[in-house]
């Protein structure tokens, strides 16, 4: 009589080893039962295994972003774009200000134009430093607490600002501001860690219509205030979407993928059942897990970017934090150092734009000089002001273009054709011969494809982090684009008003050039790639339909 197979036992998920000899999934033998088997020891034994059911099937798994993918895109994401939208508007608001606000100071404390200009550097000063801050606290401490502590950072400063007495006091709170508005990053994370795959990219291009409101808002709100009331009313009322934003953080859940990532499973599974509550999905069968891309140990196990100890890195390894040293270890280095660079020069080159726009026509009207109202506020005329609100519009081609290739093309693709296309048409604009009309649609087109290689550069960063390092990364890419923003006067105004345009333009065209040679040196590509994307080893996961 031939030995019954073993039937297989399926594996478990939990990396335990499993025992699939027959005899081991029979009872234990007692006395009686030997004395019985002694009865008819004329018969070999035969071990018949016990029938394997369904309590032996390992349960399935799934990742947070794989939820996501099953419960689509409703009305959750909706709610959160709304929320980060709030962020996106006060921080156009408060940029936009300061077009309004350097006059205002010329008018209320006799500062001149070189002090107006320290207005704008003292906030890009503010953001450069909040940028990184916020984006450390957000990855230790949650995407929440930093949001609260940036927009009340924020709401202070533009409140210090209505009220300050003094020039030297109205810098300090416009570096408030730019502290406060370094945080704004993190909200859009925020908004990444809720998106499933699927046309991610054209979600996220759509935040930067929200930044288009905010510039209209605050140009309409300056052709209605400046011309009967004062300046000051003008800073109250443009912290308006900062109240409506912190009271909105109360509703708001934590990212379901920092709460996972920082081991906090019973908070993300609140988080992934009220999405699926407002998408009207369910989610996918099994139990949720962390996906091994989000592990906390990997960022300081993997962080070796010095190559031998030294004293330089016992120091970065014992004051700087351990998010911003991911950055540079040998997973992240390469990718980090070119996404800097690319960001020093989007920015460069979208803000020298914009400057050089102004730098130009403004030269044709050098004769006119600042005139105040009695409440010490600019006067504008009916057709500066209308100017001033149509060309906030001007970011709306930049985004559609952004949206139409980001995920056909991809993100490495879409960036380097933006960025050539941005030194494609500011090229003839070192040529005075050329008329102003050809002169100013070559600068509106390159306006917008440089706005749509920043907006798909905010994409690709926020895609190429693993969640417990997402904010820092995007903070010290916002650092590197201040940066930018803050050299780009020099050749934009400076240069331009010395008789040096060529001069000028070509350093445009460097920038340029290096940001696409960064850009197709990158090595990775996320489009449809799923936050997190390594899969735990052992780990298989349910499939997603």
């Amino acid at each position: 009589m031939s030995d019954a197979p073993s039937p297989e036992v399926p594996r478990t998920y939990s990396g335990d080893a499993v025992d699939t000899d027959a005899e081991s999934l029979l009872p234990s033998r007692t006395a009686s039962d030997d004395s019985t088997a002694r009865a008819s020891s004329a018969d070999a034994f035969v071990p018949v295994p016990l029938a394997v059911d369904d309590r032996a099937t390992p349960p399935m798994r799934y990742r947070a972003a794989d939820a996501l993918d099953a419960m689509g895109f409703g009305s959750f994401q909706v709610m959160i774009l709304a929320f980060v939208g709030l962020a996106w508007t006060a921080d156009a608001m408060e940029m936009m200000l300061l077009s309004f606000l350097g006059p205002a100071m010329r008018c209320e404390f006799g500062v001149g134009k070189t002090a107006e200009g320290l207005l704008t550097s003292v906030v890009f000063a503010g953001m450069m430093i909040g940028a990184p801050s916020w984006g450390a606290m957000s990855d230790q401490r949650g995407r929440r607490p930093a949001l609260l502590g940036s927009a009340t950072a924020t709401l202070a400063g533009g409140v210090g600002s209505a009220l300050a007495g003094s020039f030297g006091a109205m810098l300090f709170f416009r570096f408030c501001v730019g502290v406060g508005l370094g945080g704004v990053p993190v909200a859009y994370g925020l908004f990444i860690e809720f998106l499933p795959s699927g046309n991610r990219g054209m979600n996220l291009c759509l935040i930067e219509l929200f930044w288009t409101l905010g510039s209209a808002i605050e140009s309409g709100l300056a052709w209605i205030v400046l011309p009967h009331g004062s300046w000051r009313l003008l800073l109250l009322l443009s912290t308006t979407p900062l109240f409506a934003f912190i009271v909105c953080i109360i509703i708001v859940p934590e990212s379901v993928m920092y709460s996972v990532s920082a081991g906090r499973m019973d908070e993300a599974k609140e988080t992934l059942r009220r999405v699926s509550k407002a998408n009207g999905k369910p989610l996918p069968p099994g139990e949720l897990v962390a996906s091994h891309a989000g592990d906390a140990p990997e960022l300081e196990d993997r962080t070796v970017f010095l190559g031998s100890e030294s004293r330089t890195k016992k120091f970065l390894r014992k004051h700087v934090p351990t998010s911003f040293r991911a950055l540079l270890s040998k997973t992240h280095a390469k990718t980090s150092l070119l996404v800097w660079l690319i960001f020093f020069g989007c920015a460069f080159l979208y803000y020298g734009v914009v400057l050089l726009t102004t730098t130009l026509n403004v030269r044709e009207n050098a004769s006119a000089s600042l005139k105040c109202l009695q409440n010490n506020s600019p006067y504008l005329t009916s057709g500066e002001y209308a100017d001033i609100f149509f060309s906030s519009l001007a970011e709306v081609p930049g985004v559609l273009i952004a949206v139409a290739v980001i995920d056909r093309i991809g993100r490495r693709g879409s960036m380097a054709l933006t960025l050539a296309a941005t030194a494609v048409f500011t090229f003839p604009v070192a040529f005075k011969s050329i008329g102003v009309g050809i002169r100013d649609v070559a600068l509106f087109c390159s306006r917008s494809a440089a706005f749509a290689s920043f907006t798909i550069l905010y994409v690709f960063t926020g895609e190429i982090y693993p969640t417990r390092i997402r904010s820092s990364g995007l903070g010290v890419g916002n650092s590197f684009a201040r940066i930018g923003g803050i050299a780009c006067p020099l050749f934009a105004v400076t240069l331009v008003e010395t008789g040096h345009r060529v001069l000028a333009v070509t350093f445009f065209l460097v920038v340029a050039v290096v940001a696409v040679a960064a850009t197709l040196s990158l090595d990775i590509e996320t489009t449809g790639r799923k936050l997190d994307a390594d899969d735990e080893p052992g780990v298989e996961l349910a499939p997603v339909t």
